[in-house]
C-alpha cells in the first residue's frame, strides 16, 4: 500500500530539486554564453579552438555520461515496473 503522505513528500522534494537544478542550469548556460561571446570577440581563432576542445571534452566525459544515463534509465524502469521501496 502506498503511503500518500510519503509519496507527496517525495514528489515535493523532486519538484523542488528539479526547480533548483533548472535555475542552476539556466544560470550556467547564460554565463557560458557570455564567456563564449567575450572570448569570440577577443580571439579570431576561437571557433576552431572551441571545436577541438569540445571534441576532446566529449571524449573524456562520454563514458561517465553514458553510465549516469544508464543508471537513471534503470531507476525509471524499476519505477515503471512498480518497484517503490
Amino acid at each position: 500500500m502506498i503511503n500518500e503522505s510519503r509519496l507527496r513528500e517525495t514528489l515535493l522534494y523532486l519538484a523542488e530539486d528539479n526547480r533548483i537544478n533548472y535555475i542552476m542550469i539556466a544560470s550556467l548556460t547564460n554565463e557560458i554564453a557570455a564567456l563564449r561571446e567575450t572570448v569570440r570577440g577577443l580571439d579570431p581563432t576561437f571557433r576552431e579552438v572551441l571545436e577541438v576542445k569540445r571534441d576532446e571534452s566529449q571524449e573524456r566525459g562520454e563514458e561517465h555520461i553514458r553510465n549516469a544515463i544508464a543508471e537513471y534509465d534503470q531507476i525509471i524502469q524499476r519505477l515503471k515496473e512498480g518497484y517503490v521501496c
